[in-house]
């Protein structure tokens, strides 16, 4: 059995024996190492109690939902999906009004 000049693996890639690779590229992440806007006011909010005074200033203000939606805001943050969303209030206000949805409170 006879082989081309095409066929011939050894010939192929020539004198190295193998493709040639090319050279790693710098890692850039994707993602950059500050924290989205209100962050911080999220992360303080977590650690509160649902019913406190501070919590449903904290809906009022910075959420912007009304005070009776504090459970909701409570139970989207304690998921922690805004951890890693772009817009972590955006997460909250959604999963908060799903959560209302589901247990049927006024939205």
């Amino acid at each position: 059995m006879k082989f081309g000049k095409s066929k011939n693996p050894r010939k192929q890639f020539g004198a190295d024996r193998g493709p040639t690779v090319a050279p790693p590229k710098d890692y850039a992440p994707a993602r950059s190492g500050r924290k989205p806007p209100f962050y911080a006011e999220i992360e303080v909010a977590s650690n509160l109690l649902d019913d406190s005074p501070e919590f449903r200033t904290f809906v009022l203000d910075v959420v912007g939902m009304p005070e009776q939606m504090a459970p909701s805001v409570a139970a989207a943050i304690r998921q922690q999906k805004w951890k890693i969303s772009p817009n972590p209030l955006a997460s909250i206000r959604t999963a908060a009004y799903q959560d209302a949805r589901r247990n049927l409170l006024p939205t």
